[in-house]
């Protein structure tokens, strides 16, 4: 048990830090398992006003596993091969936290490990909320809540202990009992106040601001605002794991006083004014993630928004990517009107501006021959699409098209070879290159060319651009290729009917998660993609890293040749898709995968900090110095034999390898082997050369000073060299 006695400044600061760190670890490993119930929660936008700035809300939390396990990642993780690859990463967390004072959490392991156990009885909702914010004081109005279900009287019982474990006189937080109800109050720090309100345990920024909590605010809430409940919707409603909306209303009613007049007025102009909600959230959508971002700007008329708009997706360009394309991007959007709204748009900004616009465009128009807004642009029904793929008969170069729907075919066509020309012209003229154009004939299609190369005649350009015109059952197409081969080979599938990738699985799964309000959608074939870099990377952590890519440095050992085959591990690689909508009410752009965004960033996350930990583990701070002579354990000191596995046992060995990557450095700099370690200092190989985890230095032993083998020793707890406890590594 840790004493009030022992919470010094530094070691109650490392108890807070250590605390957060658990926190938010256990939100998304610790959670509970195996619990599934009907969610009825506490809410905590149904405790706040409608306006409030903001909220934060990780929903469902008792139900997160069993939502998980549908999941094609989960499945993943229960293949036995990859299940065997974490099972020592596993041990090693809980052999740290168990290691009491000796690990390298020190006296936070059993804190960390304790608040761990509260958490798993969270049940409902976790969530925080900025109500207002106080520009005098520069401090915002805020209050969280984690709703435990039944089990909230056992957190209070926890938080009780605690208090009178660690501030039995109330120094720090203030425990008292109000309305029936336990209160407590932090004294250091930003004002604090927390007590339970239903089966959630809540804290707020101050008394006032949780009482109103506690009393409610009746029907005008948060959470039965409009447009909180339109885009919350559209984020995926009932499947929703994480939601973040920001009250963009209400946050420009707190801030736009300080703002410039003429700032706002272009804010405005641009859309600001009708733009209700922004939110990002994190949905479970089939088996697995829907990340969205929205902007909600409910029958916006002015600004970005209406610019353009995407009809009812109808998958126009799909059928001419063929079924092993790994990207596609596809849909339509209304151009027409296009610049004549743009104009409206800029001259808000500044007057003048749709001038310099149509000046701009006269000087395109009279380079290239044709009108860009009369000619091009008209001619254009808005579907557009694109895709590359690796041919499928076998070649390396990649297949990339780019297709554009037109109206008529015949005009359309007249009016590109005018436009290509011009645009061949004008790159000649410049200089840079020589462009010239030609056609070819091929299957009754005409193609034609742009052959490109360097200004004087030699330079290569790898690419000869061709387009030609398609039908399908959609209607026409412009369709424009980086190479003439690509193009025959988009006719030939063209001509033979080939399914193409509509036909493929991969695609269909896409396109069954897809929102029904989407108008276009890019597919990614991540299965091949993740797949190759899998068959790539892991053979090479197999032969290079023995077992560990980052030796002893970690606290815990990867064992590359545990991970499954590649044919093991495809099947739970899910492909991508990334849906946009945008319409007068707002744009949302929603992403598909395997993982969420935000879980990836926690896994960056996660192993960027568990590097830099073990790291600063391993190496000592610059002050440590070597001592001259390896010294004893201290008077009156018991001896503890070294037990394998001991925390200052691996920790002795970590530094000890880290010691030798010096004395290698060492060698390689000076052609041979250092007579005591305290070279490596005056080298400036090494700002300094630890001590032992029990105090004493380590040492280097010469094996074979000719083909420069060496050992470097540590004494172990005894600090007795050449005896059973000795710690020691190869170099």
């Amino acid at each position: 048990m840790i004493t009030p006695s022992l919470l010094t400044p530094n070691r109650t600061r490392r108890l807070v830090r250590w605390g957060a760190v658990a926190l938010l670890v256990s939100l998304f490993v610790g959670l509970p398992r195996g619990f599934a119930e009907p969610r009825d929660y506490f809410t905590l936008e149904s405790r706040i006003p409608s306006s409030s700035l903001g909220i934060v809300t990780i929903e469902d939390v008792g139900g997160m596993e069993a939502r998980m396990e549908k999941t094609a990642i989960a499945g993943l993780f229960r293949e036995p091969e990859m299940k065997a690859f974490f099972e020592p990463i596993e041990k090693a967390g809980t052999e740290m936290l168990d290691a009491g004072e000796e690990g390298p959490f020190g006296e936070a392991g059993p804190m960390i490990v304790k608040v761990l156990e509260q958490l798993k009885g969270l049940r409902g909702q976790i969530a925080v909320a900025i109500l207002d914010y106080d520009q005098t004081k520069d401090m915002p109005s805020a209050v969280a809540s984690l709703d435990f279900g039944p089990n909230v009287s056992d957190f209070v019982t926890f938080l009780q202990t605690l208090r009178a474990e660690f501030d039995p006189e109330g120094n720090t937080v203030r425990e008292f009992e109000k309305d029936g109800k336990i209160w407590w109050e932090f004294k250091e720090g930003p004002p604090i106040t927390g007590t339970t309100v239903d089966t959630a345990f809540v804290m707020a920024t101050d008394a006032t601001v949780l009482a109103g909590v506690i009393a409610g605010v009746g029907e005008k809430h948060l959470g039965s605002d409009g447009n909180f409940q339109a885009v919350r919707a559209k984020a995926g409603g009932e499947n929703l794991a994480v939601f973040a909306y920001a009250n963009v209303p209400a946050i420009v009613n707190v801030f736009a006083a300080d703002a410039d007049a003429e700032g706002m007025r272009i804010a405005n102009h641009l859309g600001l004014d009708t733009l209700k909600g922004a939110a990002y959230a994190m949905a479970f959508a089939g088996d697995g993630f829907m990340d969205s971002f929205i902007l909600h700007t409910p029958g916006a008329d002015h600004g970005i928004v209406p610019l353009v708009s995407t009809p009812e997706f109808t998958a126009p360009a799909a059928p001419f990517a063929p079924s092993n394309a790994f990207y596609l991007a596809d849909g339509a959007m209304n151009i027409d009107g296009l610049l004549p709204r743009i104009r409206t748009l800029i001259e808000g900004i500044e007057e003048g501006a749709s001038e310099e616009l149509d000046e701009g465009l006269q000087h395109v128009d009279e380079a290239i021959g044709v009108s860009l807004e009369k000619d091009l642009l008209a001619g254009l029904t808005g579907a557009v699409g694109a895709y590359a793929s690796m041919p499928d008969t076998g070649g390396l170069y990649p297949e990339f098209s780019y297709l554009l729907q037109v109206k008529d075919r015949a005009s359309f066509e007249a009016v590109m070879e005018k436009a290509v020309k011009g645009i061949a012209g004008m790159a000649t003229e410049e200089g840079g290159m020589i462009a010239s154009t030609r056609t070819l004939d091929y299957h009754g299609h005409k193609l034609h060319l742009v052959e490109l190369q360097g200004g004087e005649g030699r330079d290569v350009i790898p690419f000869t651009p061709t387009w030609t015109m398609l039908d399908s059952d959609q209607g026409s197409w412009c369709a424009i290729t980086l190479v003439p081969h690509a193009m025959k080979e988009i006719i030939l599938r063209h001509e033979g009917k080939e399914k193409g990738l509509t036909s493929e699985e991969d695609y269909l799964s896409v396109r069954r998660v897809m929102p029904s309000s989407a108008g276009a959608m890019t597919y990614i074939d991540l299965q091949a993609i993740l797949n190759l870099i899998y068959d790539t990377a892991v053979p090479a952590l197999q032969t290079a890293a023995k077992p560990n890519l980052l030796g002893n440095e970690m606290p815990f050992t990867l064992d590359w040749a545990l991970l499954p085959a590649a044919r093991t591990v495809r099947p739970y690689f899910r492909s991508m898709g990334v849906f946009t909508t945008w319409n007068k009410d707002g744009i949302a752009v929603q992403m598909h995968g395997p993982l969420p965004l935000m879980g990836a960033m926690i896994i960056g996350a996660g192993v960027g900090a568990t590097y830099f930990m073990a790291r600063a583990t391993a190496m000592p701070p610059s002050t440590m110095r070597m001592r001259p002579e390896p010294r004893g354990p201290m008077k009156g000191q018991p001896i503890r034999p070294r037990q394998p596995g001991s925390a200052k046992g691996r920790l002795a060995q970590i530094q000890a390898q880290q010691v030798a990557s010096y004395v290698r450095v060492f060698v390689l700099t000076q052609k041979r082997l250092p007579t005591n370690l305290s070279e490596l200092v005056s080298e400036d190989i090494a700002a300094s050369v630890p001590t032992d985890p029990w105090g004493n230095d380590y040492a280097i032993n010469v094996i074979d000073a000719k083909s420069k083998r060496f050992k470097i020793v540590s004494a172990g707890p005894d600090g007795i060299f050449g005896n059973a406890d000795d710690v020691q590594t190869g170099g």
